[in-house]
């Protein structure tokens, strides 16, 4: 008899296991190499558009270069040289993502006004290492070693700025909180979710699931597998609290997949630092090719203003 009760009871441990690690797969598993997942992008109408500007962005010349995280993953980015001593400009790319892609649209601006553009790979993303996608957790260092290294390899005395959307944006903001290069002079993020937990519920509450139900069983899936462990308080609203460099966050009004109150519990964390525009008709990400004029005009504002203030 006892042997039947251990066969249920491995049968029950299995069939747990095998659960979890699909419900890991399906939060945390990164997404490797060069091909994007299909799919459309708000109601469709920039579908064309952005597969276009991708394509266009595939075919610039680009430096590749590699450097080592801090717990030893091999991270991979993409440099488009701009002009001697313009500014360098790091975007990190959205959950899934690819740099390409997620800044097919403000990377070609950046590139065609003579900016330097680092398009980073992000861990378990393109050709950087990592099978854990970690919600700007450990991103955020990632960011901070790409900091230090546009600073050595263009010069402290090149402005450095620190761009992302969607979780891209969420771990600009969350590195905002750590010791940075004194030429990183800001960071501008594009619809971020205030934190790990919030967005997971989000999405989850999204798809009809109990978030408050699943969330738990989500976040030990990240722990078992990923070796992830996401802290309850953690959160990009909490790390801008510590931080010293302006911050520009612009945040689409009809966002489907980070809500826009997000970014607004972020911005009232420390509003003396932190500037906030939203844009009426925007889905995720889609702010620039809604109104692109009127983002550029608030960037442009937005940078003229640190380099005012840096002057006085």
């Amino acid at each position: 008899m006892w042997w039947i009760i251990l066969i249920i009871v491995a049968a029950v441990i299995a069939g747990l296991s095998i659960g979890l690690y699909a419900v890991y797969g399906m939060v945390f598993r990164g997404l490797h190499g060069e091909n994007i997942p299909g799919g459309t992008f708000g109601d469709g109408r920039y579908d064309k558009e952005i597969q276009d500007l991708t394509a266009q962005m595939r075919e610039r010349p680009f430096e590749e270069v590699f450097l080592q995280s801090y717990d030893r993953k091999m991270l991979r980015a993409k440099i488009y040289r701009g002009k001697k001593g313009a500014p360098v400009d790091i975007c990190c790319h959205g959950y899934r993502g690819l740099g390409v892609r997620d800044y097919c649209a403000m990377g070609k601006y950046l590139i065609e006004k003579g900016d330097t553009v680092i398009l980073i790979d992000q861990r378990a993303h393109g050709f950087s290492g990592g099978r854990t996608i970690c919600y700007g957790i450990r991103e955020r260092r990632d960011v901070q070693k790409w900091a230090y290294y546009a600073a050595e390899k263009f010069g402290t005395d090149t402005d450095i700025y620190l761009y992302g959307i969607s979780m891209g944006a969420a771990t600009v903001l969350m590195t905002s909180a750590l010791k940075l290069p004194k030429n990183v002079k800001a960071i501008l993020a594009d619809c971020p979710f205030s934190s790990p937990k919030k967005i997971i519920k989000s999405v989850a509450h999204g798809m009809h699931l109990p978030e408050n139900l699943i969330y738990p069983v989500i976040r030990l899936s990240g722990l078992i597998f990923g070796g992830l462990n996401i802290p309850s308080r953690f959160s990009a609203a909490n790390e801008v609290k510590k931080s010293k460099i302006p911050i520009l966050i612009i945040h689409g009004e009809d966002d489907s997949f980070v809500p826009a109150y997000m970014s607004e519990e972020v911005a009232k964390a420390n509003p003396e630092m932190i500037e906030r525009h939203t844009f009426p008709d925007a889905d995720h990400g889609l702010s620039y090719l809604v109104d692109r004029e009127r983002y550029i005009r608030i960037v442009e504002s937005f940078l003229r203003k640190t380099k005012t203030s840096d002057s006085l």
